[in-house]
């Protein structure tokens, strides 16, 4: 069998089915390709705690976390996944958006010791996920099974040492694999043999939309603030200042965030920026993201908060289409009770 990116035909339902049923493998480093940074300096840590979201003082050796770079107005730059290891720090920025995370910090580096290297170009990028993942990783690497969620750690896998992140992943749990481009095809192989299955670009985006997974361009960007996404487990209402940190804490402190991602079920193939009415012919907000799966059509959208209710109905500007709301999963296992 040969290991390589499947390209989509039609509805992938094969690699849809693995991704939730049992273990999915989807290459990453394609067009765009995530993000791979790895930043080095004793003050690396400082400054992405004064520049994102979430309480990075300390960032353990093995450990990994989320957290948003926001600017001034509170509008975000991107999610970032961060994770420790030895001798430095990985970060994984939205597909396409590395340069941009680079200059961001560049911008707001003056003495500080920090090194930022891109290796998004010499880095391989797989991602499993489904509920055999585990098994399945284990059985190229047995030290995998000590790698709990959230953290990371180096193990080999056919041979070579790759890096294994234990993480939340198109909003479901799953791993990231990361390692020396030249290596790719060993690991992929490897994986591929003890029953991972190949799954496309389009399998993993309905993946993430059946999860409620927010993503950069979509459900967030300079458009909106991380709270109308709902990536309140990204955020500390606890840390000291940080760039937009007055914008957010307004606007939770006075319940104005205008807007909530919600998933929903459509009864009609609309396109994103599809807008939402209420009921009285008010824009009520509009779709972000859709794809179809073998039980319809779904969705997630970004609805005016006051409207934004589980089990709601709302039309939209295409004859004849209603979305019912529903409240994303991906949320709902990340953010506090009370968000």
């Amino acid at each position: 069998m040969s290991a390589t990116t499947p390209e989509r035909t039609g509805p992938d339902r094969t690699g849809l089915a693995a991704l939730r049923n049992a273990c999915g493998l989807v290459a990453r480093d394609g067009v765009p390709s995530v993000g791979c940074l790895f930043i080095t300096g004793e003050d690396a840590l400082d400054l992405l705690n004064r520049l994102t979201t979430n309480k990075l003082e300390e960032l353990p050796e093995g450990q990994g976390s989320s957290t948003i770079v926001t600017n001034a107005d509170g509008r975000v730059v991107d999610l970032l996944a961060l994770a420790a290891l030895d001798d430095g720090i990985w970060c994984l920025t939205s597909p396409g958006y590395a340069q941009t995370v680079i200059d961001w910090l560049d911008m707001f580096t003056f003495a500080e010791d920090i090194t930022v290297e891109d290796r998004t170009s010499d880095t391989f990028h797989l991602t499993l996920a489904g509920p055999t993942a585990p098994s399945t990783v284990a059985a190229v690497s047995a030290n995998v099974a000590d790698i709990s969620l959230d953290s990371i750690a180096r193990v080999q896998i056919a041979s070579v040492s790759v890096v294994v992140w234990h993480r939340l992943v198109g909003g479901a749990e799953g791993y990231e694999i990361l390692g020396n481009l030249a290596d790719r095809e060993a690991v992929l192989a490897a994986l591929v043999e003890v029953g991972a299955q190949l799954t496309s670009a389009d399998a993993w985006e309905t993946h993430r939309v059946l999860n409620g997974m927010p993503a950069m361009d979509s459900e967030f960007g300079l458009f909106n603030n991380p709270l109308e996404a709902r990536l309140f487990g990204s955020i500390s209402e606890t840390k000291g200042c940080y760039t937009g940190q007055e914008v957010l804490a307004r606007l939770q402190t006075y319940n104005k965030i205008q807007r909530r991602l919600m998933a929903v079920d459509l009864d009609a193939p609309v396109a994103p920026g599809t807008k939402l009415v209420s009921e009285d012919g008010k824009n009520a907000g509009h779709i972000t993201s859709v794809t179809e799966t073998p039980d319809g059509i779904k969705g997630l959208a970004l609805v005016a908060t006051k409207l934004a209710i589980d089990g709601a109905v709302l039309a939209t500007d295409f004859p004849g289409a209603t979305a019912t709301l529903h409240e994303p999963a991906y949320a709902l296992a990340t953010e506090p009770a009370d968000a």
